[in-house]
């Protein structure tokens, strides 16, 4: 697929659905920050789009740095955040150096890695850039969503004057595997972008993401249901996000006894 391409679906998709998604994140995060709070003010955000969460911990007084593997969307958020530190990066082997007390990696962007040694190798990235004291947030969608949601037979619709989407989605339980077809196109830049791609998803259980966890040196210190479209009274599913809080293992293990 084009650059230009991805980087127009990239773009709508955060306009149709990343800012809504972000409303409900800002709440969460506001109250974990409350929660365990820390001297030190040195964030990543991983897979960080066009930076919504950068912005958000830059109004908190943090000190942000972004990982994506678009450069464009980098540039995006270089409108939005332009102080923050800006790397082009794979999540599974992270081009950085040095500690940050705060990661995050939102919008179930890990579920995009279809493999689970793809998961342990960006949970090791993770581990590498954190001190003793520092957390992981991040969202993964919870299994039961993907029937009730990927499933659907309409698709989605989202149309704004700089953009519009369609995805049809599909989900196969045997392989655990969702798939999204997505048409429509975006303006970038002054230019109308054409959209028309393919993109997948793996469904993790919590029992495997914590395996994967453990695996990298992490643990636990909290996971919380997560439901930032209020989706769960329209299907039938418990949860439709699980949002952990990790530490480094010893840490975590701690915290958690």
């Amino acid at each position: 697929m084009h650059s230009e391409a991805y980087d127009a679906f990239a773009y709508a998709y955060d306009a149709a659905l990343g800012r809504r998604f972000f409303t409900a994140a800002r709440a969460l995060l506001h109250e974990l920050l409350d929660r365990y709070p820390t001297p030190k003010r040195s964030h990543l955000d991983l897979a960080c789009g066009t930076g919504l969460a950068m912005e958000f911990f830059r109004s908190q007084g943090w000190r942000p740095t972004g990982v994506d593997a678009s450069v464009p969307m980098l540039e995006i958020a270089r409108g939005r955040v332009p102080d923050a530190r800006l790397v082009a990066g794979d999540l599974r082997a992270l081009p950085l150096r040095g500690r940050f007390a705060r990661i995050t990696c939102l919008y179930d962007s890990l579920n995009h890695l279809l493999e689970r040694e793809q998961l342990v190798a960006a949970f090791q990235g993770v581990r590498g850039v954190m001190d003793h004291d520092s957390l992981f947030f991040f969202d993964m969608n919870h299994p039961d969503i993907y029937p009730e949601v990927w499933g659907l037979a309409e698709p989605y619709t989202s149309r704004g004057e700089d953009h519009q989407l369609e995805i049809a989605t599909t989900y196969r339980k045997r392989q655990k595997l969702a798939t999204a077809m997505v048409r429509g196109w975006a303006t970038i830049g002054g230019t109308r972008v054409t959209i028309r791609e393919q993109r997948l998803q793996r469904a993790y259980s919590e029992k495997e993401i914590v395996g994967a966890l453990e695996e990298a040196g992490l643990a636990p210190v909290d996971v919380i249901d997560f439901d930032p479209y209020q989706e769960a009274d329209d299907v039938d599913a418990a949860t439709v996000k699980l949002f952990f809080v990790c530490a480094p293992v010893s840490v975590g293990r701690a915290r958690l006894s």
